[in-house]
């Protein structure tokens, strides 16, 4: 988590600051402060933990060798489950886009990140009429710190953006599950099998899949995905600061926030106000001490924050955007999902110590009615940002979902039943095969033959000068703006006619037109435009076409 987070924070400052930012001089900066932070991490937690065995040997006189075995197993057994974890969803989400790894999801959002993600690889760089430019948009305003990590990857792995962006958000994705099997792990009694049920916290993601998948693979939600790891982290790091009380989690709790402020600040608000309330539940402390532990967790976090703002005071109009998102529901989320996290929230809610999971939660309520109060006070269509507070609150209602699945382990116990870890290895491969033959796909925007065609064009014909021959009206969006560069604020971007698949295939009957097109399959086109129209260019089933009669193009309207 240190490597990502401290490349989206140092290149953000570069450049924000106007400097050109340089991929390789990024990455060897990011690898020395991750370093650093692992170092210092490292030799604090041991010398905490070496504290705690000491006042447990003084206390109990029982943590001698056959104790600290017992720890040290218990740790490698976790240890290695959190790495079987990360790596088993990192290949299966890289076998759901295997071979080309292209973007897999639909909608409109991918073009506007790919839009900007493409500026910077570039440009490399903020420069200073950036808001009056017509390539971005409103993009301008939006927190760079996904498309910048993006960006980055694409440059260190010698490809390109386009090609990084799924790999990158997979392994998010993936790493996120693996956090919350630590937080779970966290939160579980002793005495009880508490690494499987921690990798139950994991499978139960699988049942609100349209949320824990769809958010990428069918409506491209790429920043706020990215935003979600660091979230996650950061609650990760406020339910160990409150157990132990220990400064470190803290300083991971900062570094996290300012990642996930600059990939996505709708996230940011949960955690600060949990942290807040979590400070306010503590067992009394010395208030210097806490003031302390306040301002290490949130000054850096509110630092990057001014830093986003000073210029850009639009981006908080976007409280009050519409759009489509997925509304919370039976359907949606499941009623196994839904009993078992309330349990788990009543459970931890009753507890003395370990209540920072309900505290964010209570948090996202509150957040997610205020951003609906506020969308309707501005005459939003749909209170879009309060809806998609859902896809936060999963993971803590996850986690959640294990401890009720602990509480009924131990009343069954009580009962006389035993656990067999190996009906539970065959209850969790059975869950994970079905969960994983039945993921959320969107018809995807990208392929690799309509990029090449795509491309081709870019270098070869006017951009302005190009129609879209394809059956999905978002794969001619993307064509247009993130491949083609056209400027956003134009007489065609207005017009819905421009990207209607129905509609293109009429232009192209008639004689006169755009004297350009890129066609996704051009063998299942109309026999009336194949026989009249020449092939400049062919890329597997995609095409580019030039019409024979009278082609009309405006280049001022593009």
């Amino acid at each position: 988590m240190s490597l990502p987070a401290a490349a989206i924070v140092s290149a953000y400052l570069v450049y924000r600051s106007g400097y050109t930012v340089l991929p390789f001089v990024i990455l060897l900066l990011a690898i020395v402060v991750a370093a650093m932070v692992f170092r210092w991490l490292w030799h604090a937690s041991g010398a905490r933990l070496r504290a705690s065995r000491y006042n447990n040997l003084v206390a109990s006189h029982d943590n001698g060798p056959v104790g600290r075995a017992f720890q040290a197993s218990h740790r490698q057994q976790e240890l290695i489950a959190f790495a079987a974890i990360v790596g088993a969803i990192f290949v299966w989400l890289l076998w759901l886009a295997w071979p080309t790894l292209l973007w897999v999801g639909g909608g409109p959002d991918i073009t506007h990140h790919l839009v900007l993600i493409d500026y910077i690889e570039r440009q490399w760089q903020l420069s200073r009429d950036v808001v009056s430019d017509p390539y971005l948009g409103d993009m301008v305003y939006y927190t760079p710190g996904s498309h910048l990590l993006i960006a980055l990857a694409g440059a260190w792995t010698r490809t390109d953006g386009l090609h990084a962006l799924y790999p990158v958000v997979a392994f998010t994705v993936a790493l996120k599950a693996g956090f919350v099997f630590l937080i779970a792990l966290r939160l579980l009694p002793a005495g009880l099998p508490r690494t499987p049920i921690a990798v139950g916290a994991v499978l139960l993601l699988l049942l609100p899949r349209a949320y824990f998948l769809g958010s990428f693979t069918e409506h491209s939600f790429i920043a706020q995905v990215v935003a979600e790891l660091f979230a996650v982290v950061m609650l990760w790091a406020l339910v160990v600061w409150e157990h132990d009380h220990w400064i470190g989690a803290l300083v991971l709790f900062a570094f996290a926030g300012m990642a996930t402020f600059l990939a996505w600040p709708i996230w940011i608000g949960p955690p600060l106000i949990a942290l807040a309330a979590v400070m306010l539940w503590r067992r009394p402390q010395p208030l210097p001490e806490l003031v302390r532990h306040f301002v290490i967790g949130v000054v850096p976090i509110a630092f990057v924050a001014a830093v986003h703002i000073v210029g850009r005071v639009q981006w908080l109009g976007y409280a009050a955007t519409s759009g489509y998102v997925l509304r919370p529901s039976v359907a949606a989320i499941g009623w196994t999902f839904l009993l078992l996290s309330a349990a788990g929230v009543a459970l931890i809610a009753a507890r003395t110590i370990d209540r920072a999971l309900v505290a964010c939660l209570a948090a996202i309520a509150v957040q997610a009615f205020a951003l609906f109060v506020v969308a309707k006070r501005r005459g939003a269509d749909t209170p879009y940002i309060a809806l998609k507070m859902m896809y936060l609150a999963i993971y803590p209602l996850a986690v959640c979902g294990a401890v009720a699945i602990a509480a009924l382990i131990q009343a069954g116990r009580q009962l006389g039943f035993r656990w067999r870890p190996a009906s539970a290895g065959l209850l969790i491969a059975v869950f994970s095969v079905f969960a994983a033959t039945h993921p959320p796909r969107a018809a995807p925007v990208i392929t690799k033959p309509i990029l090449r065609a795509g491309i081709w064009t870019r270098e070869h014909a006017p951009a302005a000068c190009v129609d879209y021959l394809v059956s999905n009206g978002y794969t001619a969006y993307w064509l247009h703006l993130a491949v083609l560069r056209n400027p956003r604020p134009t007489a065609r971007m207005e017009d819905p006619d421009t990207f209607d698949p129905q509609k293109a295939l009429i232009r192209w009957i008639y004689p006169s037109g755009l004297p350009y097109a890129i066609a996704d399959d051009f063998d299942r086109l109309p026999r009336d435009i194949r026989t009249s129209v020449d092939v400049v260019a062919r890329f597997g089933r995609a095409a580019v076409v030039k019409r024979r009669g009278a082609p009309t193009c405006d280049t001022g309207a593009r």
